[in-house]
């Protein structure tokens, strides 16, 4: 596999002109079906080329090789569960009572679930984030940005600093909460909104724990 540094991730150009945008659209909706047929390891830019129905020089007037489309992907796919979170937090700015937020938690774990279900290859593209090695700073940086969202968010609830225990504190509620969705999404044996709402009252559990601890000291 190969490694971070060795590898562009950036695209060459943003299409503008309407027929650009759709062969942009398009390489990017035969990579996250190949993504689900043949996996992220078979996945190459002649198949994606092929699928999309353009020559592998058109595709490279993209993007300079499949990572880069895989970035692409999973881009699109972080800027919607971060516009979830985003909405979410501020529906609940105006709550005085941390407890208020915690009980939406489940709300944000569906929402994300859900739209990432919409996604076509929503899991895979998941995947691939957390198994290529190029791919995973995308996945580390959404999720330290919605982290701090949430810290600050009940840091403001509290009239507390966002410390660093704090900090870390949001950074693993974040983190689990996308390990729940991703579960919900990967688990066929067992009803994914089951698999949501328990991880939410985990999450909440572990929060109302340490509210408890602060109010005592």
């Amino acid at each position: 596999m190969a490694g971070r540094a060795q590898v562009e991730l950036l695209e060459k150009n943003q299409p503008r002109q309407e027929r650009a945008k759709r062969t942009y659209e398009a390489i990017l909706v035969a990579a996250a079906e190949l993504l689900v047929e043949v996996g992220v390891e078979r996945i190459s830019t002649n198949l994606i080329a092929e699928r999309a129905g353009i020559t592998v020089p058109a595709l490279y007037r993209y993007f300079p090789n499949k990572y880069a489309v895989l970035h692409a992907l999973g881009a699109k796919l972080m800027d919607r569960q971060n516009e979830v979170a985003e909405a979410w937090f501020e529906g609940h700015l105006g709550h005085t009572d941390p407890r208020q937020l915690l009980a939406g938690i489940y709300p944000l774990l569906k929402m994300t679930y859900e739209v990432t279900l919409e996604q076509p290859g929503g899991l895979e593209i998941i995947q691939s984030l957390r198994a290529v090695a190029p791919l995973q700073e995308l996945r580390l940086t959404s999720h330290r940005l919605v982290a701090e969202r949430f810290a600050g968010a009940l840091a403001e609830l509290l009239h507390e600093a966002a410390g660093e225990t704090f900090a870390l504190q949001a950074r693993m509620s974040i983190d689990m909460g996308y390990d729940v969705v991703e579960m919900a999404l990967e688990e066929r044996s067992l009803p994914p909104y089951d698999i949501l709402r328990e991880g939410a009252r985990m999450i909440a559990e572990y929060w109302r724990a340490i509210l408890q601890e602060q109010s005592a000291d």
